[in-house]
């Protein structure tokens, strides 16, 4: 008995880290959407007043501009989301196009296309008693706004972790070629009932540049300021 008791308080341990994991891990769902419809909830206009918004560059190897969007605006008295904050977000490549770098490791100077891949930060309680997508059901936590808007680029998935959420893009964000302009996300945003504050989001690139030269970072990240909920 003696000696089982080691192994039992393993087991224990590792079943109830993996309780804790289960409860920290959260994958969420975007409901696609229309601007009308989620602003209609927000103001009976269907036109929100934007009360703090940014435009923060993205630091990127690359020429041209490559900047993040963020806005927040609140919901009027009478309305669905009365008294809650909506926020949203948008990264915008179409302005950024390749350049030529020089990678030492090939002794060459290569063309260098990046593209973005995902955007993590820091974001408050969510609101999930909304109906973003008019269905009738409400709970919808995310939304994108795939029409009347601008972009391109939707969300392949939303990770929340230890509260952190992770925007992972449905394909490559990538900047443009002299021949044709960068890509552009679709707004996407969520709502809470915090007010907003500065947060710093991690910015990631696929890791084209670094199977070209192995001795680079293969996972090139970018620092940007953004606004998200107070925790």
């Amino acid at each position: 008995m003696t000696r089982r008791a080691p192994v039992f308080v393993a087991i224990v341990l590792s079943l109830a880290l993996t309780g804790c994991r289960m409860k920290s891990d959260m994958n969420l769902k975007a409901a696609k959407v229309s601007s009308s419809a989620v602003y209609c909830l927000f103001d009976p206009s269907c036109a929100v007043t934007v009360i703090d918004s940014s435009t923060t560059p993205i630091p990127m190897q690359a020429g041209g501009t490559a900047f993040l969007q963020s806005r927040t605006f609140t919901g009027k008295p009478g309305t669905p989301a009365s008294g809650l904050y909506g926020y949203e977000y948008r990264i915008d490549l179409e302005k950024a196009v390749q350049t030529k770098i020089q990678v030492e490791e090939l002794g060459e100077e290569i063309t260098y296309m990046p593209c973005l891949r995902s955007i993590t930060f820091e974001f408050g309680p969510i609101i999930d008693t909304l109906d973003y997508d008019s269905d009738g059901k409400a709970g919808d936590l995310a939304y994108v706004v795939t029409s009347g808007g601008p972009g391109k680029i939707g969300l392949g998935s939303i990770e929340r972790y230890h509260g952190l959420l992770t925007f992972i893009f449905d394909s490559p964000l990538c900047v443009g070629s002299p021949q044709g302009q960068g890509d552009s996300t679709f707004v996407f945003g969520l709502a809470s009932a915090k007010p907003p504050r500065s947060v710093e989001s991690t910015i990631k690139e696929t890791a084209g540049l670094g199977a070209a030269s192995p001795k680079m970072k293969k996972n090139i990240k970018y620092k940007v300021q953004v606004h998200a909920p107070q925790i």
